[in-house]
C-alpha cells in the first residue's frame, strides 16, 4: 500500500472517530437535560400535592367554620308510622262529625243480648151505670161494650129512691153485686175479671127491673 492510500485511510478513520465523538457529545446533554427535566417535574408535582394538601388541610380546620354534625344511633328503632286505613263507603258506624247522623247497615237499634222491657198491662176497662127514676126507670151505660178482662164498673145514682146493682152473666148467679145506694151516692164494685159474653146489669128492688131499670153490657 502506497503511502498516500495510508493516509486517506488514517484520514477518513479519524473523520469517524472525530463523528462518533461529536455526536455522543451532542446526545449525552439532551439524555441528562431530558432525565433532569423529568426529575424536576416529578419533585414539582410532589411539591405541588404537598401545596394542595396543604391548603385542604388548613381549609378543613379554618377556625370558625362549623364541623357537620352526624346523628347519634341511639339504638332505638325509629318508629314507623301505619298507613291510614282505607275508607270503605257505607261500611261501619257513622259519626256526626264526618258523614252526619245515620245508622249502620244492619243495625237493629238495640244492643245484642238486650231484652225488651215488657209492656205495661193496660189498666182495666171502666164502666159507669148511672141510674134514673124521673119520668122513667132504667140504667144509662157509659158504653155498652167492653173487651175481654178486668173491668171497673161505677154506680151512680141520680134518681130520687135508692137502687142497687147486680152483674148477671146470662142465666147464671151475679158475678159482683151493689147494696142499695142512696140517691146522689157513687159507689164502685170491686174489679171484675169478665169473660167474652153478654152481662144483665139490673136493679133487683121489687118492680124496678120490669120498669125498666136494665141495661146489657157485651164483653167481647
Amino acid at each position: 500500500m502506497s503511502g498516500a492510500s495510508r493516509s486517506l485511510l488514517l484520514l477518513g478513520v479519524l473523520c469517524l472517530v472525530s463523528c462518533a465523538a461529536a455526536t455522543i457529545a451532542l446526545a449525552a446533554p439532551e439524555h441528562r437535560s431530558a432525565d433532569a427535566l423529568h426529575a424536576c417535574r416529578h419533585v414539582k408535582h410532589r411539591r405541588c400535592r404537598r401545596h394542595s394538601t396543604g391548603k385542604q388541610l388548613h381549609r378543613k380546620h379554618k377556625p370558625g367554620a362549623p364541623k357537620p354534625s352526624l346523628p347519634k344511633n341511639t339504638g332505638a328503632a325509629t318508629p314507623l308510622t301505619a298507613p291510614p286505613a282505607p275508607v270503605i263507603p257505607g261500611a261501619g258506624s257513622t259519626g256526626s262529625g264526618s258523614s252526619g247522623s245515620g245508622t249502620s247497615p244492619g243495625a237493629t237499634g238495640s244492643a245484642p243480648g238486650a231484652t225488651e222491657a215488657p209492656a205495661a198491662p193496660a189498666g182495666p176497662a171502666h164502666v159507669q151505670v148511672t141510674a134514673e127514676d124521673t119520668g122513667a126507670f132504667r140504667f144509662i151505660l157509659s158504653r155498652s161494650s167492653v173487651p175481654a178482662g178486668p173491668v171497673a164498673i161505677e154506680f151512680v145514682n141520680h134518681g130520687q129512691d135508692e137502687h142497687n146493682l147486680n152483674v148477671q152473666p146470662g142465666e147464671e148467679s151475679p158475678v159482683g153485686s151493689l147494696p142499695n145506694t142512696a140517691p146522689g151516692a157513687h159507689p164502685s164494685l170491686p174489679t171484675l175479671d169478665l169473660h167474652a159474653g153478654t152481662y144483665t146489669l139490673f136493679c133487683s128492688l121489687p118492680g124496678h127491673e120490669a120498669k125498666g131499670m136494665k141495661a146489657t153490657l157485651t164483653v167481647e
